[in-house]
């Protein structure tokens, strides 16, 4: 019945509407006609005052004037509605102008120069024209509104007919609703019957599930007296059903705190007294009725009647003991864990450690020589490659902390305005001497207008020099590599490294970005595996992606690399610097404190530091450093972290609560933890062994220097 009460409305209310289209159809041809012949007033009394010269003829010509605007001015509101074709008014509207324009410039020849200058311009039939053409334009208006108007007058005939149509199917549909009703009132009673019989037959099949259930259950009256014991209740507190029934629930559930061993409140009290559903607090013990004890776990709830009152309280529990014995084994197991992730960080700490310190000194005197006048330019070859394998050996241990910092979740980063076209050119000279030793032509095309991003130079340059890397190490001599820059879609940058080495199989490309996993002989190229691992890490950090492509085996590789890119109008660049450092002191004139152990690495470090001119006093121990700082100044310290009597911690604590001395931390812990305790304990710089001694002088010229012009 509403639903054809609301077809009926519906349709009705369109009726209504057709009805109001077709009267508003008849009015716009009425405008029209209007609108034609005021036209044609205002050129009766144009004509007029032409003959006569008589200023009283043009009394219809102004009043037609007046009326013509407000004529137009309806019908280009209709247009706007859309009731009139837009197209077609604002060419009527053209023509009425030019009329009205035709018109008033003949008065006013006829004002100013006489009849012979007006007919002059009457002559050419210009005005005659243009009157056609508003009387052709208004016709074909009139003729599209009277079309439109023969459809809506169909349109609300066909409603007036489809309304009444509606109300016969209606009164046919309700009357077999009703009857349909009847029928399914007289089928409800019968199914009423037939539920009352299954409510009884699932209440006998409820009290056997209760009595069966693997947990136990207990049921209170309203006044909390046990009207049921499962029996899995009855085994659990001891009491057999005819023993229980009818006693108080805290006679029977007798509840204790594991710990403080204080009575603790049923809680079937607390479902009586707040009408909630309630539960037990973790180290909750039962104790039978023989006096033994068992950890539980419950949970009660009210019992109500179809109105909302409570009638009792259903009580389930079960035996918490062995839950309790593996959460006890679990806590143990994470202890344990704990510990040897703990234990994990400690070794990877000091194989760092003992790893690095050795090859500070190489490291050292390798890269003085190779920027030394004094050494043999025929050796210098030699020393590169000693001086990249010994940088290489550290990127290894490099490798495996930040592989351990990214496992730990660890991984920070030191954001800033990153121009990557840049960065990629530095990573390019790094590699100059590896490309040309291998005759490789690689082509840069840094093409993208938004190569400036919001990221950590150290990390990105290291994603850059691991792609780059690969691409020099699987490329044959005189093969080619290419390094592509665009801008991508919604403001990501996107840079191709493509070479066309010996490529990667679908498979390969699988796991190309897993720890430890090579898709290439390890005894021929070498390699733990873990470059690509660490470069998505730090891509992903940095909310861009980065993806491997081949076509296989011989057809070379394209890694992908993709960035959140910054616009040119929200850039903010720093003002441009001269990249030289010069010292504001004479080396001369800056004396330095070396604390370290490792008396290889204090010689080297001192004879290259001396060799520069710096005065350099060299001790081993925490003590040796305090007592020579009490004894004399320096302008610098520099300090290893690991010390036979102490660290570089106990160190520049003790420093700094007297002295605000320039101090610069050598350390083979690389740790992310380790490099943020030095910083807090007072450190202004970190240098992580081996420690590159061209890296170790822009380091103390950060403290001693001025940009240079």
């Amino acid at each position: 019945m509403l639903a054809g009460l609301v077809a009926i409305f519906l349709i009705g209310r369109a009726a209504i509407e057709a009805d109001r289209n077709v009267l508003s159809q008849h009015i716009i041809v009425g405008e029209l006609k209007d609108g034609l012949s005021t036209v044609k007033d205002a050129e009766t009394g144009q004509r007029g005052y032409l003959l006569s010269g008589d200023e009283k003829y043009l009394e219809p010509y102004g009043q037609a004037l007046a009326r013509i605007h407000e004529d137009v001015g309806a019908l280009n509101a209709r247009a706007l509605a859309g009731e009139l074709s837009y197209r077609d008014m604002s060419r009527l509207r053209k023509l009425i102008d030019q009329k009205l324009g035709e018109l008033k410039e003949t008065i006013n020849l006829r004002r100013a120069k006489g009849l012979p200058a007006a007919l002059e311009v009457v002559k050419t039939d210009a005005g005659q024209r243009t009157m056609e053409a508003i009387r052709l334009q208004i016709g074909q208006m009139i003729a599209e509104q009277e079309s439109i108007l023969g459809r809506a007058h169909n349109k609300a005939v066909n409603l007036v007919y489809y309304r009444n149509l509606i109300i016969g199917l209606s009164t046919v549909l309700n009357l077999a609703v009703l009857l349909w009703s009847y029928r399914l009132i007289s089928g409800e009673s019968t199914a009423r019957e037939r539920a009352a019989h299954e409510v009884l037959r699932q209440k006998e099949l409820l009290d056997v599930t209760l009595a069966s259930i693997g947990d136990a259950v207990m049921l209170t009256d309203v006044d909390g007296r046990i009207t049921f014991l499962n029996q899995a209740a009855q085994k659990l507190t001891g009491w057999s059903h005819q023993e229980a029934l009818g006693k108080p629930a805290t006679a029977v559930f007798n509840i204790i705190n594991e710990n403080s061993r204080e009575r603790v409140e049923s809680p079937v009290d607390k479902v009586l007294r707040l009408g909630l559903i309630a539960g037990l607090a973790n180290h909750t013990v039962l104790i039978r009725k023989d006096g033994g004890e068992v950890p539980i776990d419950d949970s009660g709830a009210p019992i109500r009647e179809p109105g909302g009152s409570t009638r009792g309280v259903v009580l389930i529990f079960r035996d918490f003991s062995e839950r309790k014995a593996a959460e006890k084994k679990l806590i143990e197991a994470n202890f344990a864990l704990d510990a040897a992730n703990r234990a994990k960080d400690q070794f990877l700490a000091a194989l760092s450690h003992e790893l690095r310190t050795p090859l500070t000194p190489v490291l050292a005197i390798l890269t003085n020589w190779e920027v030394s006048d004094r050494f043999p330019g025929s050796l210098l070859a030699d020393v590169q490659m000693l001086r990249r394998n010994v940088e290489m050996e550290a990127r290894l241990i490099d490798d495996l902390l930040d592989l351990n910092r990214i496992v730990a979740g660890k991984m920070s980063l030191n954001l800033e305005l990153v121009d990557v076209h840049e960065l990629v050119r530095s990573v390019l000279t790094i590699f100059d001497s590896r490309i040309n030793e291998r005759q490789l032509k690689v082509f840069a095309g840094l093409n993208a207008a938004r190569h400036y991003v919001k990221g950590d130079p150290a990390r990105l340059q290291q994603v850059f020099s691991n792609v780059l890397s690969n691409a020099i190490k699987f490329t044959g001599r005189e093969g080619n590599i290419s390094i592509r820059s665009e801008d991508y879609t919604q403001g990501r940058l996107i840079l191709k490294f493509k070479d066309d080495g010996i490529g990667m199989a679908s498979e390969i490309l699988n796991r190309v970005f897993k720890p430890f996993e090579q898709g290439v002989e390890v005894g021929k190229y070498g390699g733990m595996g873990l470059g690509m691992a660490i470069s998505k890490a730090l891509v992903d950090a940095h909310a861009g992606t980065i993806t491997a492509e081949s076509g296989g085996a011989g057809q070379g590789t394209q890694f992908t690399v993709v960035l959140p890119s910054i616009s040119a109008s929200a850039l903010k660049l720093p003002t441009a610097k001269d990249p030289y450092i010069v010292t504001r002191q004479n080396p001369q004139e800056i004396s330095i404190l070396l604390v370290e152990d490792h008396e290889d690495s204090a010689e080297i470090m001192s004879r290259l530091l001396r060799e520069k001119g710096y005065s350099v006093q060299a001790v081993g121990t925490v003590g040796e450093a305090l007592k020579i700082l009490g004894e004399r100044e320096f302008s610098l310290l520099i300090s290893d972290i690991g010390l036979p009597d102490g660290s570089g911690i106990d160190l520049i604590r003790q420093v700094r609560s007297v002295s605000a001395i320039p101090a610069i931390a050598l350390t083979g812990f690389g740790m992310e933890r380790d490099l943020e305790r030095y910083r807090e304990s007072g450190f202004d710089a970190q240098l992580t062994k081996p420690v590159n001694f061209t890296r170790l002088e822009m380091t103390i010229n950060q403290f001693f220097g001025a940009r240079g012009g």
